[in-house]
């Protein structure tokens, strides 16, 4: 009788392990805010990397400015005493949260009658009440988040603007190395890598249902100010599943992929992975290689490639077991030849396989290794090895 036998064409080819989910950015960023009221001298351009002491911009300041000025300053003052006087790590302010937007709602509404009455003189008043109001909201938890500024951030922004308010012209110069930014979203002394220790997973949900829910993630930032970004240590915050984060373990080095940031990719560091909650851990990711334009995104898509293979490809049903070792049946010059190699990585049609090296146990120099083009068979069951398959000589 004769069996019809069937092959296939071994395949160079890569395969990968990856997960796709949204990463939160934490970087390190010193920053200024600019006040009303002043003109600006740009010398650095957006993106511009430079060196801790760089001339960034000059400000000149006019007399509409002085106003706003000193209220920062008071608010700055004010917040400092607060969290010498608090716990930081309790409830992340929460009691402050909620007395400073009923603040502001009373402070809306009493505009909001002022302006229907006519009242002008006392309008100013309760307008200048409403701006501290709002900066200080900035400086409790940003854009509607859970942390406090750290205080070393809040001393550097007060002795700037009291720089500010005592001469006419004022520089800012670069308080790190980085890059260069003028847009400010609120998150810069929240995310830093000084709190990654007090992170929660639920306030990381909180932040990033906050920002998936706006239209669009452009990157424009919300106050006017210049910030300068660590481009060589930041960290990426995201929420995986149990199921895939018991494969990663602190230290462990992986790869990333960015599809916002023209599919770049860069190694990270497995920083930490939070105890579940639920079905939901909290990981984060250490890197130490430049992005072009990360600085300009809070949020991105990300894959994280847990395993990363290259070697032959054959058809799943072309792998057989003789005497305890998985290889292949290659038909060389018409002969059946069983070739060793290794499975690294297993599919349900296709198998990722290599040529088995010298350290190998199961290693003979006699087996001739697998090649690209080789012709495997994947009827297996109706050959054996040494057979000679005329038709196919």
């Amino acid at each position: 009788m004769f069996f019809n036998i069937e092959t296939d064409i071994v395949k160079y080819d890569s395969i990968e392990n990856s997960i796709h989910t949204k990463a939160l950015f934490v970087r390190n960023e010193t920053t200024t805010t600019l006040p009303a009221g002043v003109d600006i001298s740009y010398k650095v351009n957006e993106g511009e990397k430079v060196s801790l002491g760089k001339k960034i911009l000059e400000i000149i300041k006019n007399n509409q400015a002085d106003e706003n000025i000193a209220i920062k300053i008071k608010q700055l003052d004010d917040r400092l005493n607060e969290i010498k006087q608090s716990d930081i790590n309790n409830n992340f302010f929460s009691e402050d949260k909620e007395k400073i937007e009923s603040q502001i709602n009373e402070k809306v509404a009493e505009l909001k009658n002022l302006a229907k009455s006519g009242d002008f003189e006392k309008l100013d008043t309760v307008k200048n009440d409403l701006t501290a109001n709002l900066y200080k909201k900035s400086l409790i938890y940003g854009n509607g988040s859970f942390f406090g500024k750290n205080v070393e951030q809040l001393q550097k922004e007060k002795a700037t603007l009291e720089g500010i308010y005592k001469n006419n012209t004022d520089v800012i110069y670069a308080q790190a190395a980085g890059v260069v930014s003028y847009s400010l979203d609120g998150y810069e002394q929240i995310l830093s890598p000084a709190n990654i220790k007090d992170f929660k997973l639920s306030n990381i949900r909180e932040i990033v249902n906050s920002l998936n829910s706006k239209k669009s993630n452009t990157g424009k930032g919300t106050v006017v100010g210049v910030k300068v970004v660590d481009n060589f240590e930041w960290y990426t915050c995201s929420m995986i599943g149990t199921d895939i984060a018991k494969d990663l373990k602190a230290g462990k080095r992986i790869k990333l992929r960015f599809a916002e940031f023209v599919n770049v990719e860069v190694s990270g560091e497995v920083y930490e992975i939070s105890p579940p909650e639920g079905d939901t851990c909290l990981l984060i990711i250490k890197i130490s290689e430049h992005v072009n334009d990360f600085y300009k995104k809070r949020i991105a898509d990300m894959d994280i490639i847990k395993d990363y293979n290259e070697g032959f490809t054959v058809p799943s049903k072309a792998i057989v077991v003789k005497e305890n070792i998985k290889g292949v049946y290659v038909l060389r010059s018409g002969m059946v030849k069983f070739v060793p190699v290794a499975v690294m990585t297993e599919g349900e049609d296709r198998c990722l396989v290599k040529n088995l090296s010298k350290e190998e146990s199961s290693y003979k120099a006699s087996y001739e290794p697998l090649r690209i083009f080789d012709e495997v068979i994947t009827t297996t069951k109706r050959v054996k090895e040494n057979q000679v398959l005329t038709d196919k000589i």
